[in-house]
């Protein structure tokens, strides 16, 4: 059935999950998202597997805790890691700490940067190459307009 809901929505788990980690949903099931994976939000709870667990999107607005893998700086950006949990490096950027956290396993506020799903290495690149499409396409539409 088809449905809308607010976050913090509940899904069932598909392994044992711990509280404040990263989760992507396949199969309506929440799995840990690992260091190559954006997820969808983050677990308001510890659970087994197959247990409901309740996760909030990071669509819904200001910030979310997030489990640290290692030691972050308030201001930093944040990337994510394996097992649900974020670090200070990495290739794809979840958000923005709002906090330090000392070391693994530490809770960090993060305001997730929504949409910023690609990794930092290659974000020049694709600036470059999106302004040079944004050119061409403007050439194409000013000779479109010029041909009326």
């Amino acid at each position: 059935m088809t449905q809308q809901a607010d976050s913090p929505r509940t899904f069932d788990s598909g392994e044992a999950l711990a509280v404040f980690r990263r989760v992507k949903l396949a199969t309506r099931n929440a799995w840990y998202a690992d260091a190559a994976d954006y997820g969808v939000g983050v677990t308001q709870e510890g659970v087994a597997v197959s247990k409901q667990v309740r996760i909030r999107f990071y669509e819904h607005g200001g910030s979310l805790k997030m489990t640290a893998s290692g030691e972050i700086t308030a201001g930093a950006l944040v990337y994510a890691a394996a097992n649900g949990k974020v670090a200070a490096t990495g290739t794809l950027v979840i958000g923005t700490a709002l906090d330090t956290a000392t070391g693994d396993g530490s809770i960090v506020e993060v305001v997730p940067h929504l949409g910023h799903t690609q990794s930092s290495s290659s974000s020049s690149s694709s600036s470059s190459s999106s302004s040079s499409s944004s050119s061409s396409s403007s050439s194409s539409s000013s000779s479109s307009s010029s041909g009326e």
